[in-house]
């Protein structure tokens, strides 16, 4: 089994989850979902995404509020 790990980029992951870059980028600002930096690019870990996606269920309260309020994407 190969340990390396692998990463993935804004676009891959809004595949992955089946959602826009726009909200994943929005994620990222709010620092709602993991992510690494490597310079200025930013990379999602698999292994912790697939972590993460199984503790969250719900969106952030803020993306909430800007649905309702008519600012979504």
């Amino acid at each position: 089994m190969n340990d390396e790990e692998i990463f993935l980029d804004v676009g891959q992951v809004a595949q992955y989850l089946k959602l826009s870059i726009a909200t994943i980028r929005k994620w990222v600002l709010i620092k709602f979902i993991p992510y690494k930096k490597f310079g200025r690019a930013v990379r999602f870990s698999s292994a912790e995404i697939q972590e993460w996606m199984k503790t969250k269920s719900r969106i952030p309260e803020t993306m909430q509020r800007q649905k309702s309020e008519g600012g979504g994407e």
